[in-house]
């Protein structure tokens, strides 16, 4: 397990703790999900994120882990927000990603203008995923697949991606959802 480190930006009428608390609890199911994909445990993946699962409410914990201990957040000079999400694995800097691309794509649609990046410390990893976001590997399942493909080809250990495309894809989609809608409720 690699140490992975993710920041998530929250700018414009978002930058305050309010709309960072109800976003970073959906962010914390993510990293429940990633921790999950992880360990290979497919049980509780299915029953907590799989095809018949719905976003469960902010204050419920799914893994034995319990609520991470979540850095600092710090106000950035141009008055974003900024939270460091620390020690996550490999699924976790992978899987943020993927919620801040459906999450921008929810936004363009409703035409809300709002600061929101989820972003991986890890350069190389940082490249490959802002690829993804362009749309260069397809989408849906595909784009997934060839995601796994790249990343793999990287030295990335990511079998957990190839073998959970549709979880992956109902949990990012449904919590991405969700965020949207929290940041457009707090961006008005």
């Amino acid at each position: 397990m690699m140490d992975q480190q993710v920041s998530l930006h929250l700018g414009g009428d978002l930058a305050n703790l309010h709309s960072l608390g109800w976003i970073a609890t959906d962010i914390h199911r993510m990293i429940e999900l990633s921790d999950l994909l992880e360990a290979g445990d497919q049980e509780p993946l299915q029953r907590y994120f799989g095809p018949q699962a719905r976003p469960s409410n902010r204050y419920k914990s799914f893994t034995a882990n319990g609520h991470r201990t979540l850095s600092d957040v710090s106000v950035q000079d141009d008055g974003s927000l900024a939270l460091q999400i620390p020690n996550l694995s490999v699924a976790g800097a992978i899987v943020m990603p993927l919620v801040q691309t459906a999450v921008t794509q929810l936004l363009q649609k409703t035409d809300t203008l709002a600061d929101f990046r989820l972003t991986p410390a890890d350069s190389g990893l940082k490249r490959v995923m802002q690829a993804f976001e362009r749309g260069d590997f397809g989408s849906g399942s595909e784009g997934l697949n060839t995601l796994a493909f790249v990343l793999a080809e990287l030295n990335y250990d990511v079998d957990f991606l190839a073998k959970n495309t549709d979880i992956i894809e109902h949990a990012v989609g449904r919590y991405a959802t969700r965020i949207a809608r929290t940041i457009r409720k707090h961006s008005m």
